[in-house]
């Protein structure tokens, strides 16, 4: 009698396992800074207008490299361009250990912008060996995965800076997040085996050669995407006005505005990341009862409720029912989104699709960021949160659009 692997009982075939593992050791050390990056940034001096427009120049390269990366992860294979631009972006993290001054930032976020160009190869290998019916639970099952072992890791970083002060803290933090990281991506390139090796074309273009078939190649996917993926575009891009606007300032507010003390913010984030882990599974049994579409229409609804709730949070108690609420709506939408986007491409065309879904929301985030910059630091620090509401509200009528028949087999 043959008892099934864990990576079988994990819904994570071949090489998703290996993507899993790696991502697992390296999130112990990055969810220890990843809650507080906006604190870091505005204890080196940064004003919150500074850190939209820091982060909205991230989004702008980001959007770039992703197109690039799925240009590249469709043409010549996935491995390689995950191998290298891993190690670049473990990296980066180091560099934030030596800024003094914030206009240093921007050599950190640079490399881990470019680094971006290895994520839709990752995507696409990650959903490349799972079946079509099952990629809703293998998604989720990645999620378990890498999110157990680093549940506890944001209240860590809070203790830090409690303890060394926020600068000193987060130094700490940073260089472990680096060197978990270089541990992990390590181990992905030791194990990871290709899974698509590409359209066979010459590899050795010019690079204005390069550059045309680029550009024409997604001009071509765009313009020949399902009605469904078009959908789901104009989704992403309505969502990402929302956080764009809303996520680099969420820890500013928790801990400025509403006066929480760093671990208890990072004991919330706990919290909510606990509660998003003991639902994943039973999310996937109601992914696979209702149907994809569906769930994440229910999970789009509590995005808009949830910011509601934080929008009036007035204390301890709030924060929790906010935490506890998004958690619940993230379990649901993670996987059956992630999911929707692979089943409304192909093999062939996944990994510039999974690009595109990408390039769409950093692009859209360039502006939101700015905007919620100026928005927090003149009109209210409440505001931006605030006026996330109508985005979220837009996003999920647009979900509704979706029709089951768009999906892909492949």
């Amino acid at each position: 009698m043959r008892f099934p692997s864990v990576r079988e009982k994990f819904y994570l075939p071949g090489d998703a396992w290996v993507l899993a593992l790696s991502a697992t050791i390296w999130s112990i050390g990055g969810s220890m800074v990843n809650p507080y990056q906006s604190i870091y940034f505005f204890a080196v001096g940064a004003s919150s207008l500074f850190i939209g427009y820091f982060l909205a120049m991230s989004s702008a390269i980001t959007a770039l490299m992703q197109l690039v990366g799925g240009y590249v992860a469709d043409s010549w294979g996935r491995r390689k361009v995950i191998i290298i631009f891993s190690f670049i972006s473990a990296t980066s993290a180091f560099v934030y250990i030596f800024v003094e001054q914030y206009q240093l930032l921007i050599i950190p976020i640079m490399l881990a912008s470019i680094a971006g160009v290895y994520g839709p190869a990752f995507n696409a290998m990650l959903t490349d060996s799972m079946q079509s019916e099952l990629r809703a639970r293998g998604i989720a099952c990645f999620t378990l995965v890498t999110s157990l072992p680093s549940m506890l890791c944001p209240y860590v970083g809070g203790v830090l800076m409690q303890r060394f002060g926020t600068l000193g803290g987060l130094r700490m933090a940073y260089f472990i997040s680096g060197l978990f990281g270089l541990i992990g991506v390590s181990y992905r390139a030791l194990k990871l085996k290709e899974t698509y090796s590409g359209i066979k074309t010459e590899k050795t273009k010019r690079i204005f050669r390069f550059i045309s078939d680029f550009i024409k190649d997604n001009a071509y996917i765009l313009k020949n995407a399902s009605n469904g993926a078009k959908k789901l575009f104009i989704y992403s891009i309505m969502v990402s006005l929302g956080t764009g606007m809303t996520v680099p300032y969420t820890s500013l507010y928790v801990v400025g505005a509403l006066g929480l003390k760093p671990e208890l913010y990072g004991l919330i984030t706990n919290v909510a990341g606990m509660i998003s882990v003991m639902l994943l599974l039973p999310a996937t049994r109601i992914v696979e009862k209702v149907g994809l579409r569906k769930s994440a229409i229910y999970a789009s609804l509590s995005v808009a409720l949830n910011q509601l709730i934080f929008v009036r949070a007035k204390g301890m108690d709030d924060l929790v029912a906010w935490s506890v609420v998004g958690s619940a709506g993230s379990a649901l939408l993670g996987p059956s989104l992630t999911a929707l986007q692979a089943n409304l491409s192909t093999r062939e065309t996944r990994g510039r699709m999974m690009a595109l879904f990408s390039v769409f929301s950093l692009i859209t985030a360039i502006p939101a960021q700015i905007l919620g910059g100026y928005l927090y630091n003149s009109l209210g620090q409440y505001i931006p949160f605030l006026a996330s509401i109508p985005a979220f509200i837009l996003a999920t009528i647009e979900l509704t659009r979706i029709r089951e028949t768009d999906m892909s087999d492949s």
